[in-house]
């Protein structure tokens, strides 16, 4: 595996319109040539679940020979950010792992060192959802390893100091990854590629291909390679049913696999696998990894034909009647009427993912589950999000 493209990524300070000073992370492109006979494992958006992480490697049986590539958010919204951090970290010294830098990792970097007075508040009110949220925050997790507990604005400035000299290593580290990963036939970046020759993006500012939201619709470009990213939830493609897998759009040349970790109650880390870097699309296969509850079905279940999924894109609803367990609603984007859980129904307007979709089951099927009532529940099956209600024993 060889590498090239020059000096590392940094961020460079920039006047912004008040005339501040701030940071911003500038693009890096790197070329890596890699042998015929590697297999490539490439996985994206893990923020913060190293189990996950550990969990997927070992499912794939990862070694030295493989090469692994993380199209960036290693961090936040999840429960172990610098875990994860320093887990990548361990790993790149064996020289088959190349990281990126996603938006939220860059971010965060940016954030902690541009904190001040009037900044501090909305980022502690940031945190404090964080917790709510996932339980820690990356920046928690740094003040904890050297002896801080923020609970107010002014505890992120007064150890600021002290958590930039501390997680030097940690922050250079970050700040080397690449932007975009350019290989013989794959091409690699967190949000999606702006201009169809990698070489012309060189000079777009870094958080335009690291947060293009829905790459695969938006973009109006055929690839010459095909390009791999994550950074958008592959759920958030397809109004019709919640499907964690990674998708492919043959006619873009575009591959997205972002399975949902932080985001998602029903998430996944997904692991694209290419056999070989001269491989065929068609060879490309993909395993994931998850640690729900498992129930084993019964009984056999065919899919339904017409659903809805109603993703946080699309979760504006009209409450029709509310009964005790379960309410009548308008999924407003669909115009459908669903029988819903009030579990799902936040503040009479809004709905959490959420889908009517019935899964095709067979009898000794094994399937993750999410949410039980009595006539079903809320599971996973290959990916793929819906109920099932037949019969059916725990497993774990």
């Amino acid at each position: 595996m060889k590498m090239t493209g020059g000096n590392p990524s940094r961020f460079l300070p920039i006047v912004n319109n008040e005339g501040a000073s701030m940071l911003t992370p500038t693009t890096r492109i790197q070329q890596l040539q890699i042998e015929s006979g590697r297999r490539i494992l490439v996985t994206s958006d893990i923020h913060g679940y190293l189990s996950y992480l550990q969990g997927v490697l070992e499912k794939a049986n990862f070694s030295e020979k493989d090469i692994l590539i993380i199209v960036g958010d290693m961090l936040e919204k999840g429960p172990d950010s610098l875990g994860t951090l320093r887990y990548v970290m361990e790993l790149c010294k064996k020289g088959n792992v190349v990281p990126l830098l996603g938006n939220v990792d860059a971010y965060r970097l940016q954030v902690i060192d541009e904190l001040n007075e009037e900044n501090a508040l909305g980022f502690y009110d940031y945190l404090v959802a964080l917790r709510e949220w996932c339980g820690s925050s990356f920046y928690d997790e740094l003040a904890a390893e050297c002896g801080y507990t923020i609970a107010s604005p002014a505890d992120l400035l007064s150890t600021k100091p002290d958590v930039l000299a501390h997680f030097a290593p940690e922050f250079d580290f970050l700040l080397s990854l690449p932007t975009i990963v350019e290989t013989q036939n794959y091409v690699f970046v967190h949000g999606g590629l702006r201009e169809k020759r990698v070489e012309d993006n060189r000079n777009r500012p870094f958080y335009d291909l690291t947060k293009y939201d829905a790459f695969m619709t938006n973009t109006p470009h055929r690839f010459d390679k095909y390009v791999v990213v994550g950074h958008w939830p592959v759920p958030l493609y397809d109004d019709k049913k919640e499907q964690l897998n990674p998708v492919m759009n043959r006619e873009k040349r575009i591959i997205s696999i972002d399975g949902g970790c932080g985001v998602k109650d029903e998430r996944q880390l997904n692991l694209l696998i290419l056999p070989d870097i001269n491989c065929d699309v068609e060879d490309i296969t993909h395993l994931y990894y998850e640690d729900f509850p498992t129930i084993r079905a019964l009984e056999d279940q065919a899919a339904s034909e017409d659903s809805v999924y109603v993703s946080w894109m699309t979760r504006e609803i009209r409450l029709l009647e509310r009964g005790e367990e379960w309410s009548e609603i308008q999924h407003i984007a669909s115009g459908k009427k669903l029988r819903v859980p009030n579990a799902y129904i936040r503040r009479d307007n809004e709905c959490r993912d959420y889908t009517d979709y019935v899964l095709p089951v067979k009898a000794g099927d094994m399937l993750s589950v999410f949410f039980k009532t009595e006539t079903g529940c809320i599971a996973k099956k290959d990916g793929v999000v819906g109920w099932y209600y037949g019969p059916y024993e725990d497993v774990k």
